[in-house]
């Protein structure tokens, strides 16, 4: 199967050999790529590969502009006042969330 495949290539595809690859989706996916397989008169797999190319098309179009973040840049900190360091969970530095967790709630 070509790995260039999209789905408006399905209508005109050339047949080929393909490769079984074993994943567990949601029923409901599972229909729809069913119903446009049957519709385009193509099968499943080729219509599974040509959404994959155009979404994996679509994703590095969209993250072209995109950099990371910078390492260290952390700027939420703790929420207990007086407290400056760093949060790590549900508003708290590691210290207060393990005693929040230990005594139900921050003294």
């Amino acid at each position: 199967m070509r790995s260039q495949l999209r789905v408006s290539d399905l209508k005109k595809r050339e047949y080929t050999v393909s490769r079984l690859m074993n994943v567990k989706i949601p029923a409901y996916v599972s229909d729809a790529i069913e119903k446009v397989a049957a519709d385009l008169g193509a099968s499943k797999t080729e219509v599974v590969v040509a959404l994959l190319n155009e979404g994996l098309d679509a994703a590095t179009s969209a993250l072209k502009s995109w950099t990371p973040p910078k390492a260290g840049t952390r700027t939420r900190s703790c929420a207990v006042p007086g407290c400056k360091r760093a949060h790590v969970a549900k508003g708290y530095c590691g210290n207060h969330y393990q005693a929040a967790r230990r005594a139900g709630s921050v003294a």
